[in-house]
């Protein structure tokens, strides 16, 4: 028969992890703050930085990679009625901006390149829907309704 010997843990003082706990939160205390005054001041982007989805619905043409790509299914194809003689199936890709995580698949397989982002940073809205049509994601978020 084995025998199986617990090994202890070695003891910790208590108070050591306070310490160091401490002495974290003193070392940032000193230093300069990170909070940058929103509205009044704008934060500087990257210059690689690209956010909103914008599509064109003359360049799809409907062959649903954009889908398929997706992580998190956040890209669905659906029905448009609109004169394209590219896109013979007449479907096009709505997106839900609420759970995108802007992993920018989508652009880089598109063979067309109907789907693109840029660099648009505010798309703060007041309505608590966050589904973009194909019509919607041609416009400028200026021109979406709100």
């Amino acid at each position: 028969m084995i025998e199986i010997k617990e090994v202890e843990e070695p003891r910790r003082v208590p108070i050591l992890g306070s310490v160091e706990g401490m002495f974290t939160v003193f070392k940032h205390l000193f230093g300069k703050p990170v909070t940058v005054q929103y509205p009044e001041k704008p934060s500087v982007l990257p210059d690689r930085f690209r956010f909103r989805i914008y599509l064109s619905t003359d360049d799809c043409v409907g062959c649903t990679l954009c889908e398929q790509v997706c992580p998190n299914l956040t890209i669905t194809m659906v029905p448009l009625e609109k004169e394209n003689q590219r896109n013979k199936r007449k479907i096009y890709p709505s997106v839900n901006f609420g759970t995108c995580t802007v992993c920018r698949n989508c652009e880089e397989i598109c063979p067309t390149d109907a789907i693109y982002l840029k660099e648009v940073f505010e798309t703060a809205r007041t309505r608590n829907n966050f589904f973009y049509s194909p019509e919607d994601l041609e416009k400028h978020e200026a021109e979406v309704k709100r």
